[in-house]
């Protein structure tokens, strides 16, 4: 009873501490989306009127001719005791590449200790291994979209994706693929339509209608594609460091759900024990009780 004592003290501890994490990053998650929103929105209403040959000119707009490689970024915990988080993701990431097998291979940029491991045990190419703080700074998403960016423009992949867990409540997140580059209209409106979550543990997830907006509204100096090159990487580094956000969201809120439940078994075990144990002892005196009254009758 003792140690299941001492263990509920110690999971209620890390209880406590995940869970003023996991306040600090949902409203970092959370305070962020209604600007990713809205840059998405303003590149779809900026873009959606390029020709076809201005899209095949654009590297980050459209996919390399030849290419058959995929570049994942996949982010994983890089602590455990965070219950079923990590399984989650690498069940996402086993049925991400089944549905990828056209040929394609799969190479690996991982954040995280498990993300090493889930991408050794998918068979994937693992390019770089990049440690994120608890806290994502912008400098550091920066630094991965940088990355990113220029591995992409060597046009050796057909295309970029992030893999990570989208926060959606307390109790629920969800294992999202977004697709990064090359950006397109229909990937846009689905990274529009991720974003936001359901639930009282987080803010309502709107239906976003991107309406199109006359070109005449706008003035391009000097042209529309320099300025939609120029928004492309501003937009994806925005993106990066919002996935980020939401998966470190995920993270603290799956550990302290984790440790919320184990401090509430630690304390159905010790229950269970002490009731067990003053029955034994009940039955050690009633069996003292009958044995001196036994030999009294004697």
């Amino acid at each position: 009873m003792l140690s299941v004592g001492r263990l509920k003290k110690t999971t209620k501890a890390m209880e406590m501490v995940a869970r003023g994490k996991m306040k600090r990053a949902v409203s970092s998650a959370l305070s962020t989306r209604p600007y990713a929103s809205c840059a998405l929105e303003l590149l779809i209403n900026l873009s959606r009127e390029l020709s076809e040959e201005k899209l095949r000119e654009s590297k980050l707009l459209s996919s390399p001719e030849g290419a058959d490689k995929i570049l994942i970024i996949l982010i994983a915990s890089d602590r455990g005791l965070c219950g079923g988080y990590n399984a989650m993701l690498l069940k996402g990431l086993k049925n991400y590449l089944d549905e990828l097998r056209n040929g394609e291979e799969a190479e690996f940029l991982c954040i995280g200790r498990y993300a090493v491991k889930h991408a050794k045990r998918a068979g994937g190419t693992i390019l770089k291994t990049m440690n994120i703080s608890e806290d994502p700074q912008e400098t550091e998403s920066n630094n991965l979209a940088d990355y990113l960016l220029a591995r992409f423009g060597e046009g050796e992949y057909k295309e970029a994706v992030i893999l990570y867990s989208n926060f959606i409540s307390v109790f629920k997140q969800q294992v999202t693929a977004r697709k990064l580059l090359p950006l397109s209209s229909v990937s846009l409106k689905d990274m529009i339509s991720e974003l936001g979550g359901e639930g009282e543990d987080s803010t309502e997830r709107n239906d976003i209608r991107v309406e199109k907006i006359s070109q005449s509204n706008y003035l391009f100096e000097p042209s529309e594609e320099s300025i939609v090159d120029l928004i492309v990487p501003r937009l994806l580094k925005a993106q990066v460091y919002q996935s980020l956000l939401e998966a470190g969201a995920s993270e603290q809120s799956a550990r302290m759900v984790a440790m919320k439940s184990a401090t509430d078994n630690a304390d159905k075990m010790g229950k269970e024990l002490l009731l067990n144990y003053n029955k034994a002892r009940q039955a050690a005196i009633t069996k003292e009780i009958l044995e001196v009254a036994a030999g009294a009758c004697g």
